[in-house]
Formats: structure tokens, C-alpha cells, sequence
């Protein structure tokens, strides 16, 4: 199955159209919008507060662990590249799946069994992320080579450039989260009131709202999944390229509206990190050596 460009891009549009009409309405009623939803012990809410990210980052996982064990190619510079990149990918992936796992248990409503909270969180991951790279192992020796390197650096460059992205814009902004108000530590800011910090100070975290991070994150699947069902030797199919992607749409918008949940975030910052997250993405796609690729 070959990646159809001309519906990938169509799934952005109505995708970032949704995002985009939730923007526009979060510019004028954002804390109306989170004061109503905001509920710390919501049960979606606390799960997806760490647990969002971590399946756009195990495809990262998997596309660094399927370049390290990439059958030697004859070009013996590319042969190392491609297997430090592999290496640097797993291990810096699954260095944030943790991060992300114990940021979770350190939320007041979970402390009480912090520990043993941080233990099973580290375990279940490791145990993932070895599937994983075991699982890559066996798949790399059934694809087509040049069609998985060029698949598995896609994976991992959309996700480093929207995290370089998202991380540039939560500097520039320091929108302070809704939960840091509702303790009187800061004063709410509309999205545009961009006050950037000059150093990177303790309280640095708390205002870091807009953009969301772990929204943009999981808006990642919108491409990360047409392009791992692109690698099926099948015929192509354009019904598998447009379910993966309402998988990814509708994956994106019930972490978005956990994290509002969560009291994380406004209305804003999360359809602000899928706007940004699909416009990233929509470049990588549209590129010249991604056609070049595809028609190989």
C-alpha cells in the first residue's frame, strides 16, 4: 500500500478545521469552557495526563529500533548513521515514556502510593518498549528496505520537530495553566499575551499552557499511522489510509479534551498544539523527496 498524499492532506484540512473553529471559540471562552470541564478526579483526565504521549512515542521507539536493526546496506556511512540515529531514538524515547509515567504519579491525587506507583510504571514500560524492540527484529527482515528507512526517519523527525516546535512556543508564550491559577500562584493570560521568560527558572513548568504538548504529541498519529500501514505490500487501499487516520483524529481530540480535563490546559493550547502539531506534519508530507520516495 503507497501513502495517497492528496488524502493524507485532506485529513489535515478537516481535521485542523475542527481544531481551528475549537480555537476560535477557546479565544472567548477559555475559562469558561475549563472552569466547566475541569475536574481533578475525572478518571479520563488522570489517565491521559502522562499515558497521551506514550503511543506516539512507542512508533518512535519502534522506528529507532527497527533503523538499528536495519539489514547492512552497502553504503557503509549510512550503515552507522542510520544505526546511532536508531540507538539515540530508542533510548531517548523511552527516557521520555518514563518521564512521563512518573510526572503522572507525581500529581497530588497519586502520592499516596507514590512509590509503588513509580515501580509498576517503570516495569510496565520496560516491558512494552522490549516487545517492541523485539517485535522490530523480526518486521524489519519482511519490509522493504528503503521504504522503511524512509519511513522511520519521517516518524522520528515529525516528532523531534514538534517537540523543538512546541517547546520554542511554550517559552515564548509562558501561558500559565489553568490548575496554577486556581491555587492564585499566577493570573490568567489569553494565549496571545506572549511575556517570554528570560531564564529558566523553578516556576518555569507551571507556565508552560500554550501550547500543549502531549495534544500536539498525540497528533502525530495522524500521519505516524498512514504511514506504518504504508509499508503492507498489499495493493493500496485508500479505506486503510482513511481509517488510520480517523484513528489518529479521534485519538488527538480525547487527549486534547483530557488534558482540559485535567485542569492542564485551556481550549486553546490544546487546539493550538494539534494546529500546530498537523502543519508540521503537512509539510514533511508534501515535500519533494517524500513523493520521490513514494514513486520508487
Amino acid at each position: 500500500m503507497k501513502l495517497n498524499r492528496k488524502i493524507q492532506n485532506i485529513g489535515f484540512i478537516v481535521i485542523g478545521s475542527i481544531a481551528l473553529i475549537g480555537f476560535i471559540i477557546g479565544s472567548f471562552l477559555d475559562q469558561k469552557i475549563t472552569g466547566k470541564m475541569g475536574d481533578y478526579n475525572n478518571l479520563m483526565g488522570i489517565i491521559f495526563t502522562a499515558f497521551g504521549p506514550v503511543i506516539t512515542l512507542a512508533f518512535g521507539i519502534l522506528a529507532g529500533a527497527t533503523l538499528f536493526f536495519m539489514p547492512k546496506l552497502e553504503n557503509k556511512t549510512l550503515n552507522i548513521v542510520f544505526r546511532i540515529i536508531g540507538a539515540v531514538g530508542v533510548i531517548g524515547f523511552a527516557f521520555s515514556q518514563v518521564k512521563e509515567g512518573l510526572e503522572w504519579v507525581d500529581f497530588p491525587r497519586m502520592q499516596a502510593e507514590a512509590s509503588t506507583y513509580k515501580v509498576l510504571i517503570i516495569v510496565f514500560i520496560a516491558l512494552i518498549d522490549l516487545a517492541i524492540i523485539l517485535f522490530s527484529r523480526i518486521w524489519v527482515k519482511k519490509m522493504d528496505q528503503n521504504a522503511l528507512v524512509f519511513v522511520c526517519l519521517m516518524i522520528i523527525g515529525i516528532i523531534l520537530v514538534y517537540f523543538v516546535a512546541c517547546e520554542g512556543v511554550k517559552y515564548f508564550a509562558s501561558r500559565p495553566r489553568p490548575r496554577v491559577i486556581d491555587q492564585g500562584l499566577h493570573e490568567f493570560k489569553q494565549w496571545y499575551q506572549f511575556k517570554p521568560f528570560t531564564a529558566f527558572k523553578d516556576e518555569y513548568d507551571d507556565c508552560k499552557s500554550f501550547v500543549s504538548g502531549h495534544t500536539a504529541n498525540a497528533a502525530c498519529l495522524v500521519t505516524i499511522l498512514p504511514l506504518v500501514a504504508s509499508l503492507s505490500k498489499r495493493e493500496y487501499n485508500k479505506w486503510i489510509q482513511i481509517l488510520t487516520i480517523i484513528i489518529g483524529g479521534l485519538f488527538v481530540f480525547v487527549v486534547a479534551f483530557s488534558r482540559i480535563i485535567a485542569r492542564a490546559h485551556f481550549m486553546t493550547d490544546v487546539m493550538g498544539g494539534i494546529i500546530l502539531s498537523l502543519a508540521i506534519q503537512a509539510i514533511a508530507i508534501n515535500v519533494k523527496a517524500f513523493e520521490f520516495k513514494q514513486q520508487k
